[in-house]
């Protein structure tokens, strides 16, 4: 038995085995230790290296597939239907297979060499493992356990449903085109609102606040009812006359005639391009997102080292969140802190946000470990805007639906010839 080959089939057992915990099974995942693993050590000798690296691949297609569901409450009854069968099966094929070479030695009245493991049973069973796990997952997927605990933050821009997309402005681009006019439309919009921004008056730290207070609605645990989060509700009248928010609707007034102007200047640039369809307009979730980034760039006096990029794309919703979720700007610091860790924002990313929108800066400075991240702020001004912009990307993308499509123009190829043959005639 080689040992390089020992050493690969244990990779492929080590990824059956992450299959299994990502279910959170323990008898699944003793199963493989105990029976699996050690049939697979006897019989890795009959094993080829580019086989065994198939296996690997094949493996960890499955585990990547298993870990996309997020499922947290169906999966155990995925791994009692999926996953220990499929290592049971697999178990019983490499006994099968060992009993075949023992036969054979002993019926030829000498030890034989052992013979190459068929690859197609193995294929089988992999195969079979991996159509168990997708099918699990897309009927768990779709039950209202799983879809309360859905972020819905992943964008999805290549998806088999052509016909959702072949209307839209950009519909046919490449993605090296999708990071280059993403690129433009933030640099587009950054441009507006670095100009627009100090006009406004409270818009520091008032932008701030009606970004968190438009995410703030967010909750996964109410079942039947709309998630909230950053998708630009706080527009509407019914959200704005809500106690916590009658104080910034002068911003959203403000913000108005700011979204007109990104709207044309973007429009104008499809013009340029020659599109054949026009950009969608800036959804108000990313208005209010970006304008609130602008606001603490300013404060700050720049740029955080490194640039602080911005997801784009935030859908917005067509009424207002559900009430009663928000949280008050004068709760005290472990009020807010838990606030925040039920959503996923943990202290070190939560409390440089905090400290920035709260009405009670005084319950902060009195907790003990508060205290000290404070300290630790003022002496390292980085370490702050490292997690001021943790915080912030996270909290902006509660409860929000991505559209991959968002902002694109059609591009004509010659005026995009001749757009950077004039690029780059004014660089020399």
């Amino acid at each position: 038995v080689r040992t390089r080959e020992i050493d690969e089939d244990v990779h492929i057992m080590a990824a059956i085995s992450s299959l299994a915990a990502r279910f959170h099974v323990a008898d699944a995942s003793a199963a493989a230790n105990n029976r699996t693993c050690r049939h697979a050590t006897r019989t890795c000798a009959a094993v080829r290296t580019r086989e065994i690296d198939e296996d690997v691949h094949i493996m960890a297609a499955i585990s990547s597939l298993a870990a996309r569901f997020h499922v947290a409450d169906a999966s155990a009854a995925a791994n009692n239907r999926t996953c220990r069968h499929a290592t049971r099966t697999c178990a019983a094929v490499r006994t099968r297979e060992i009993d075949e070479e023992v036969a054979g030695g002993a019926g030829g009245g000498r030890e034989s060499a052992p013979t190459c493991a068929p690859s197609s049973a193995r294929r089988n069973v992999l195969r079979g493992a991996a159509a168990g796990v997708l099918l699990a997952g897309s009927q768990l997927a779709q039950t209202p356990a799983a879809l309360a605990i859905q972020t819905r933050t992943t964008p999805k821009p290549f998806t088999l449903d052509v016909e959702r997309w072949q209307d839209r402005a950009g519909s046919y681009l490449g993605p090296a085109q999708m990071a280059r006019i993403r690129g433009e439309f933030k640099e587009t919009v950054k441009g507006v609102l670095m100009e627009e921004v100090p006009k406004m008056q409270g818009a520091y730290p008032g932008l701030l606040k009606l970004a968190f207070l438009d995410a703030a609605p967010h909750s996964l645990w109410e079942i039947n009812t709309p998630t909230g989060g950053a998708n630009g509700s706080i527009r509407f009248s019914e959200e704005l006359q809500r106690p916590e928010n009658k104080a910034l609707a002068g911003l959203i007034t403000a913000l108005e005639p700011v979204k007109v102007r990104i709207d044309a200047a973007w429009t104008a640039k499809a013009q340029e391009m020659s599109s054949e369809r026009m950009p969608d307009p800036i959804s108000w979730a990313d208005l209010i997102a970006m304008a609130a980034v602008v606001a603490q760039i300013q404060k700050w006096g720049g740029s955080p080292e490194g640039g602080w990029p911005v997801r784009q794309g935030r859908s917005d919703v067509l009424e207002a969140d559900p009430s009663g979720r928000s949280l008050s700007m004068n709760a005290d610091v472990d009020t807010a802190l838990a606030w925040f860790n039920k959503r996923g924002i943990h202290i070190n990313a939560a409390l440089p946000i905090w400290m920035e929108i709260t009405d009670n800066l005084d319950s902060v400075k009195a907790n003990p470990a508060c205290a000290k991240l404070m300290a630790a702020y003022e002496a390292d001004p980085a370490m702050f805007q490292k997690g001021f912009m943790m915080g912030f990307t996270q909290l902006s993308s509660l409860g929000t639906y991505y559209d991959a499509f968002a902002y694109f123009y059609d591009e004509n190829p010659y005026v995009v010839r001749d757009w950077y043959k004039a690029q780059q005639a004014q660089q020399l």
